[in-house]
């Protein structure tokens, strides 16, 4: 853990008087009681913001497209240990908005800072500080949240990548802890989140300790979904598609039976979709039920239409019924 560069001094408790702010009797000290409450997790779109959540809760529960611009919701999935509880807010990416859509996923991701306890902000190893982050941060410098740098994909930095980003970082001076990790990999990831969990306040769980999302099925069946029109289909394919879950329901023989469709914006995306003799379509399905079947724990039979609404991503009625973003 990379502790030097702490900010945090003038929060400390009267208790604390003779520990240092970035020493382990002090970390120590900050876990003697039950905490919990949430935690933002915030950056650029790619920066492996969703990997971390999924390799933190144990499985897969949120879209880890390489694509940018994956997530569009504030989604709040929960960690529990011994030592407190975790209600992490998956947020979208910052980004540059090319059109509607995009101006509604950048305000939602400004929106997910409003009550968060922690404010967990996910970079890569660039050596520098990105001008991105740089806005981000100068439009957050007031937050009282508590706010932690998590400095991901440290297995792919160069040279004195690492070292230059940390102290690029520390050098804004809003950062109470620093703290290289490679989600991918998992490094670093029990340190984060014990470290985080130190800057939660004490009190009961909010959620019951076997929850670990707070939305229902359908919502992250269309997750799962989602995330295989992203990997199947390029360009602006996966940035024009939604998708609507009709229903769940137990079948014979304990197969869970799902049906769901997938809207696009343009007819000419609904062929791109489906694919020669419907072979995009069908990649989706077979990718998208061994991950529904891992989520639900039964057998699935997933049966996926296609659509299109013609620009759906432009007018603000549609993203909001179909991606329930208000």
């Amino acid at each position: 853990m990379y502790t030097e560069p702490r900010t945090a001094t003038d929060r400390r408790s009267p208790c604390q008087s003779d520990l240092q702010d970035n020493s382990e009797e002090w970390l120590v000290y900050r876990m003697t009681r039950y905490r919990t409450g949430f935690v933002g997790v915030f950056g650029q779109t790619n920066v492996g913001k969703s990997t971390f959540l999924n390799e933190v809760l144990g499985r897969k529960l949120l879209m880890t497209s390489a694509k940018p611009q994956a997530t569009r919701n504030r989604i709040q999935c929960v960690h529990t240990t011994d030592e407190g509880q975790i209600v992490f807010v998956d947020t979208p990416g910052l980004h540059q908005p090319k059109n509607k859509l995009g101006r509604h996923l950048l305000r939602e991701a400004h929106r997910g800072a409003r009550g968060m306890n922690v404010m967990a902000y996910v970079i890569e190893p660039w050596g520098a500080v990105h001008p991105v982050d740089r806005d981000a941060l100068d439009h957050w410098a007031d937050h009282e949240a508590v706010k932690v740098l998590l400095v991901n994909k440290i297995d792919t930095a160069r040279g004195n990548a690492l070292e230059e980003t940390l102290l690029a970082y520390a050098a804004l001076d809003q950062f109470a802890d620093l703290i290289p990790i490679s989600a991918a990999r998992g490094i670093g990831l029990d340190d984060a989140v014990r470290t985080i969990i130190s800057h939660l306040p004490e009190g009961d769980p909010l959620f019951p300790s076997d929850v670990a999302c707070e939305h229902a099925e359908e919502f992250l069946v269309a997750e799962l979904v989602r995330d295989h029109v992203f990997r199947h289909t390029r360009q602006e394919v996966p940035y024009a598609s939604a998708v609507n879950v009709k229903w769940i329901r137990e079948g014979e023989n304990g197969v869970t039976e799902i049906r769901a469709e997938i809207v696009v914006a343009r007819e000419s995306q609904r062929g791109i979709l489906i694919g020669k003799a419907g072979n995009v379509i069908k990649a989706i399905g077979s990718g998208a039920r061994a991950d529904i079947e891992q989520l639900l724990g039964t057998r699935v039979y997933l049966q996926l239409t296609v659509r299109s609404e013609p620009r759906w991503t432009e007018k603000d009625d549609d993203i909001e019924r179909l991606t329930n973003i208000e």
